[in-house]
């Protein structure tokens, strides 16, 4: 078993005993269960920086004992870095390990309050399956990559692009938040220089790293949010968007949200969640020449900013692309449109606007 697949069957059973064991109830009130997610979500936040601060003292105190300790005088610069490097490795991979089971239970509990059912909750043998889904945007991660619906996210990254993203996947296990927070410290280090001074320098970086530790978290409780509350609101933003149902749908208004959907994904370079629960409500798709007409395109438009909105982490090309949806529609239905989706992920409000 590689460590990927070691990792993800730890999350997993990780979820599921936390689903089993959680106290939290299904809270059938939209405003009372958005009072509890946001509890939660506040919470996870707070315990992610209580983790870095915890981590932070250890070095810190570590280091003051070295500066006192008696038998530390004949130790070089080098030796007191290396002491450092090990404890400070240590403490914050412990420190990872807690967020991220802090942050796979946040997601049980949440999907609790929400009541997705048991038998989905359950499901993990699919890619798509909602474990998967909150195992990983728990563990920071946009979505999946490889095909899926005839859809390839990476068909426009070329040979030479495939090769730069896998060195650069490497490079990213090598350069993960550990080794990233080690090498830091270890420049505060390196730039005071005196041993004398070491001791205090963990105290002065460690804010920084109490505030990095809560945007991680406070980034992956929205994504997870967006992931849980998806679930239910992706139906409900289609059937809103196109009230004549999929059946009912012109070739012409399905071909143009079945290729936005595409140029999302190859864009983003990855499959969201909430693009997958579009994709499956879009059923098998049908390739034919008929083009959309202005209003069609308008109606088309207007479903894939919603969409693009709930879909995760963007990049340059993902904003390039949502400010040329956003020039086509004008800003005033654009703000119509964030407001609403904001309204329904934040706040569990029903969509009321008309969109056809």
């Amino acid at each position: 078993m590689s460590l990927k697949d070691t990792l993800q069957f730890w999350a997993i059973g990780r979820f599921l005993s936390t689903i089993v064991s959680s106290s939290e109830q299904p809270i059938l009130d939209r405003k009372e269960a958005d009072r509890r997610l946001d509890l939660l979500s506040r919470l996870a936040v707070f315990r992610a920086g209580l983790f870095g601060l915890l981590s932070g003292f250890v070095v810190i105190a570590v280091a003051l004992f070295l500066q006192g300790w008696e038998g530390a005088e004949g130790l070089s610069g080098w030796g007191f870095i290396i002491i450092l490097i090990f404890i400070s490795s240590l403490t914050t991979g412990l420190e990872l390990i807690f967020i991220y089971r802090d942050s796979l239970s946040t997601a049980a509990r949440m999907a609790k309050i929400l009541d997705i059912p048991q038998e989905e909750l359950e499901q993990v043998e699919l890619e798509n399956s909602i474990p998967h889904w909150l195992v990983h945007a728990a563990l920071g991660a946009p979505g999946f990559h490889g095909t899926m619906f005839g859809i390839d996210p990476l068909a426009k990254i070329g040979k030479v692009g495939l090769l730069i993203r896998k060195a650069l996947k490497k490079l990213r296990i090598i350069a993960s938040v550990t080794v990233f927070k080690m090498i830091l410290r270890r420049l505060w280090v390196r730039l005071l220089g005196r041993v004398a001074i070491r001791a205090y320098v963990e105290l002065i970086s460690l804010p920084a790293f109490v505030l990095l530790n809560m945007f991680g978290m406070n980034s992956m409780m929205n994504d997870m949010r967006s992931r849980l509350v998806g679930h239910d609101l992706i139906p409900k933003v289609f059937n809103h968007a196109f009230p004549e149902g999929i059946v009912g749908m012109e070739s012409g208004l399905r071909n143009a949200v079945h290729l936005g959907m595409v140029e999302q994904i190859t864009t983003a370079r990855f499959i969201h969640p909430n693009q997958i629960r579009v994709l499956e409500l879009l059923g098998d798709y049908t390739e034919n020449d008929k083009q959309p007409n202005d209003d069609q395109q308008r109606r088309a438009n207007r479903f894939l900013l919603a969409i693009f909105s709930m879909s995760g982490k963007n990049s340059s090309r993902c904003r390039k692309l949502i400010r040329q949806l956003e020039s086509k529609l004008g800003s005033l239905e654009v703000d119509f449109i964030h407001q609403e989706i904001d309204d329904a992920i934040y706040d569990l409000k029903p969509l009321l606007r008309p969109w056809n």
